[in-house]
């Protein structure tokens, strides 16, 4: 597949932008229960924050992520943890991975990066049912249906305020955001039990650090989307656009903070024993 352009810096998303990614984590952790004879593949890993909260209390983890950028910056902070760079949309290529060796999988804030694609989504859910030893788990936390559904429609509309056609404007959308039933039909479909799953509201507050907000948070995560405007003036014109018409929903704390409506879709699923 065509190498896609690196987008992440490990300082914009930990630091500034989204460190409640990496913190926000309470429940699928509880739901991950690691124990000390377990062997665990984190898919999407990132610069492994949460990997290494995890890996004390495991015999092995290993931490994959697509983007160079964030991995370096892994293997810098993290030298002790095995780390390295995977294209998760193609997991099932990869042989070391895939041979039933580790006892559970896990992924948070990715899978909805990761399976954007419809052509590769097969390939990355079969590359964690081979991952994992007759009997073990997948466990994951992404966003679901609806998650940053205010974000998302004011990019879009700050796209078609730059003369982007609104078709045009949502294609570019990195993310698939599924029901519990569509990602229970994919998981299924690769021959997983689906043991539990779930959809919240978690109404998470963005920082207010320089680069963070609700603009950094557009900029980041947004990137995507602002690729399809030419010019640094059209890009700034977009962002500030939508950030205009988010003032009107998410700052409505009684301190000033702006609030995000994220809706995290969690599951567990077992491979046969």
């Amino acid at each position: 597949m065509a190498q896609e352009k690196d987008i992440w810096s490990a300082d914009l998303y930990g630091d500034k932008v989204a460190p409640f990614v990496a913190t926000s984590t309470e429940k699928v952790l509880t739901w991950l229960d690691p124990q000390p004879t377990d062997e665990i593949l984190d898919i999407g890993a990132g610069e492994g924050p949460l990997t290494a909260r995890i890996a004390p209390h495991v015999k092995r983890i290993v931490g994959v992520d697509g983007s160079p950028n964030m991995i370096e910056h892994f293997q810098k902070t993290y030298p002790h943890i095995e780390s390295r760079v995977v294209d998760c949309r193609l997991l099932d290529q990869e042989a070391d991975l895939t041979n039933g060796s580790f006892t559970k999988v896990f992924s948070n804030a990715a899978l909805h990066w990761i399976l954007r694609d419809p052509e590769t989504r097969a390939n990355t859910i079969k590359g964690c049912f081979e991952a994992l030893e007759p009997g073990g788990l997948f466990v994951n936390e992404s966003g679901a249906l609806g998650n940053v559904a205010e974000v998302h429609s004011a990019i879009i509309s700050g796209l078609v305020t730059q003369g982007i056609p609104v078709e045009q404007a949502r294609e570019a959308s990195p993310w698939w955001f599924p029901s519990v039933q569509a990602m229970k039909n994919l998981v299924e479909g690769a021959g997983f039990i689906w043991v539990k799953g779930e959809a919240e509201l978690r109404q998470t507050r963005l920082t207010d650090n320089e680069k963070g907000g609700v603009e950094g948070w557009i900029r980041l995560f947004g990137e995507h989307f602002l690729q399809l405007l030419p010019t640094v003036e059209a890009r700034d014109a977009a962002v500030k656009h939508a950030v205009d018409v988010l003032e009107a929903v998410g700052r409505q704390q009684h301190d000033g903070s702006f609030t995000v409506n994220y809706i995290r879709l969690r599951f567990v699923a077992q491979r046969p024993e």
